[in-house]
């Protein structure tokens, strides 16, 4: 990211220490075990992050309550090497029902050897939120965004391909 009020772009990499087809499943199938648990669109409690493997499908949380609220969709799907998504949250974090107005997220995995992935994640187009857009920029950005939710995910896939 640049320091300029116009850069419309987040992007951060991050080391995996684990075969590339483990750290993209790690990704897509685990959101909900290494996604901050605070980080919600719902009231109650999160039961579940599902991201559903295919062009088109829904990317969303499952609350306690039993409600669905929608994060956004998949836009790109191309195991294990890119996954690419629409963020359909709004300004104050909360759902953004009209596509038009969804910014974009996409994670890249390359393999740098058997058991090591970098991952790297472009979040673009936060124009599309409208006025104000700077503050969804920066609130991905800062520590409790991307950069502090990434080394997690790291983490977890490190774990996994140890065990």
């Amino acid at each position: 990211m640049t320091d300029t009020d116009d850069a419309a772009e987040f992007r951060m990499g991050v080391p995996v220490y684990a075969p590339v087809d483990r750290a993209f499943s790690v990704f897509v199938e685990r959101c909900h075990d290494w996604w901050p648990s605070e980080h919600r669109l719902g009231d109650a409690d999160r039961v579940a992050v599902v991201l559903e493997p295919r062009v088109g499908g829904r990317w969303y949380e499952r609350t306690a309550d039993g409600r669905e609220n929608n994060w956004g969709s998949v836009l790109e799907w191309r195991p294990p090497y890119r996954v690419s998504l629409s963020w359909q949250i709004g300004l104050g974090f909360v759902p953004e029902p009209n596509p038009d107005r969804a910014s974009r997220v996409d994670v890249v995995f390359t393999a740098e050897g058997p058991d090591r992935t970098q991952v790297t994640v472009v979040h673009s187009e936060f124009e599309r939120h409208g006025d104000g857009w700077q503050s969804m920029r920066d609130a991905v950005s800062n520590d409790r965004g991307w950069p502090g939710i990434l080394p997690d995910f790291a983490a977890l896939a490190a774990v996994d391909a140890s065990g």
